[in-house]
């Protein structure tokens, strides 16, 4: 939070830099960044875990507003803003607290929005509301003894919220199709029916009421039972039509239950006839169905036969597909590496070319270069780089330059002498041609080192002055 102290001198530097057009688009943007604080607060649930301070805040905010749309002084917006912030930074101050007394109400408060507690249980949620509230109040005042209880209060008005909204959002259809059965006298002329629906409405019921979270079987058994409610309606609809006149409305029922089989039956291919009663033309129906049921299994089989003939051709197609990617893939590879190779053979070229056969011989090892500075000559039991070595050295960093990898630089001496001494020598060798390299190029530290081989790597006889000459050397070592 910015001090009011901060805040003023902010506008004064404004109004004296900026002038006042850009001093009253600043007061704008303040009062914009306000009304976001307000807003980021409420998602946080701070107008519950400390209303007051929250609602100072809003009502600082509301007063910036109005000042600024009836033009107003800068200075009575600005002061407007500056107590806002406060207000906030007093409402957040309470945070902590609010997080460890509050947090059971708001993890019920927060599974009650999840299905929708607001619209389905509406007084039980604003009930929470307000005790939840009421903690928050208290936490302002420090009485923790009545914001736990408030808090705890908030809690069950929560969870009888959630749990009326489950049950509104499952049972719901089924209670309303319950009414309609109940209106159409369901309980008299639907007898059996209706009493199967109320009891799988009241299981649904008992099973939320002990694990409301067990919500599947309870949506399936609240299905079921919308099923049997909206049956027992029309039986007992139907009933009563017969009551009315048994002699002419029973006769109607019978035709018009005929006239739906007889529609069964033309859909099913056959006919019946309703002479010989209703069991004839249930067998009836009933092979009907049994020869529809042979023909889709049978025409289901030679579905799969054919499926499983495909799926063995497109196996076969799979690996034809695998091997020719595999042959395209190391074709790639091959092409890869070929190229690779010329590359490092051009620049393996450009290298060679930079020295005098004098000056240096470029090897290669694995994926590095060996740049053996057959010209670089140190004074006997010196390691000190001559000015007539400077040539030279400049070539290596060309080289350097070609090539991204690690740099080690090692030093090498012949066999005369002191083994010890000659180790010796060899390090400061190195590290002269190190520093000389890190002195002139920018080169990060972990890239190049140098050590020190003594006498132990020859590349010729220790026998001859020739030989020593060409032991006594400095090899760079460059990776790709």
């Amino acid at each position: 939070m910015i001090s009011s102290v901060r805040f003023t001198l902010l506008f004064i530097l404004c109004a004296v830099l900026l002038g006042p057009a850009a001093y009253a688009q600043n007061i704008e943007a303040e009062v914009q960044h306000l009304n976001e604080q307000v807003a980021e607060a409420r998602t946080n649930n701070l107008h519950l875990s400390s209303p007051r301070a929250f609602s100072d805040a809003s009502e600082y905010l509301t007063d910036a507003q109005k000042k600024m749309q009836k033009g107003d002084k800068l200075s009575d917006i600005q002061r407007a803003v500056q107590r806002g912030h406060t207000q906030l930074a007093e409402a957040q101050n309470f945070t902590d607290i609010g997080g460890v007394i509050l947090r059971d109400a708001f993890t019920s408060r927060n599974a009650a929005l999840e299905v929708r507690a607001p619209e389905f249980s509406k007084d039980q949620w604003n009930d929470g509301e307000k005790a939840l509230r009421s903690a928050g109040s208290e936490i302002e005042k420090g009485d923790q003894n009545d914001a736990r209880e408030d808090a705890k209060e908030a809690t069950d008005y929560y969870r009888k919220a959630e749990l009326n909204a489950i049950q509104s959002n499952l049972l719901g259809t089924a209670r309303t199709h319950r009414k309609h059965a109940q209106n159409a006298g369901a309980e008299k002329w639907a007898r059996q029916t209706w009493k199967a629906a109320d009891q799988k409405l009241q299981k649904a019921d008992q099973l939320l009421k002990t694990d409301r979270y067990n919500r599947e079987e309870s949506r399936v058994l609240a299905e079921e039972a919308t099923e049997h409610f909206k049956r027992a309606r029309h039986l007992a609809e139907t009933s009563k039509r017969i009551d009315d006149d048994v002699e002419k409305n029973a006769e109607q029922a019978l035709l018009t239950y005929e006239n739906h089989i007889g529609r069964i039956a033309d859909a099913l291919g056959t006919t019946v006839a309703f002479g010989d009663g209703t069991d004839a033309v249930t067998d009836r129906l009933v092979a009907a169905v049994q020869s529809q049921h042979d023909d889709r299994k049978n025409m289901r089989a030679s579905l799969q036969e054919r499926g499983d003939r495909i799926d063995q051709l497109q196996q076969v197609v799979d690996s034809m597909d695998a091997r020719l990617a595999t042959l395209e893939k190391r074709e790639d590879n091959v092409s890869a590496q070929l190229q690779t190779q010329r590359e490092r053979e051009q620049m393996l070229n450009r290298v060679r070319g930079i020295f005098q056969p004098t000056e240096a011989e470029v090897l290669t090892s694995g994926d590095a270069i060996i740049v053996r500075m057959k010209g670089l000559n140190f004074a006997s039991g010196s390691s000190e780089i001559q000015p007539k070595n400077f040539g030279l050295l400049t070539k290596l960093q060309q080289v350097i330059r070609e090539f991204p990898g690690t740099i080690t630089i090692s030093g090498h001496t012949d066999a005369e002498g002191n083994d010890a001494l000659n180790m010796k020598l060899s390090e400061q060798r190195s590290e002269a041609v190190h520093q000389y390299l890190t002195a002139n190029m920018d080169l990060a530290p972990d890239r190049i080192r140098a050590i020190g081989r003594g006498e132990s790597e020859p590349i010729a006889s220790n026998e001859t002055e020739e030989g020593r000459l060409q032991n006594r050397r400095i090899d760079v070592t460059i990776g790709f």
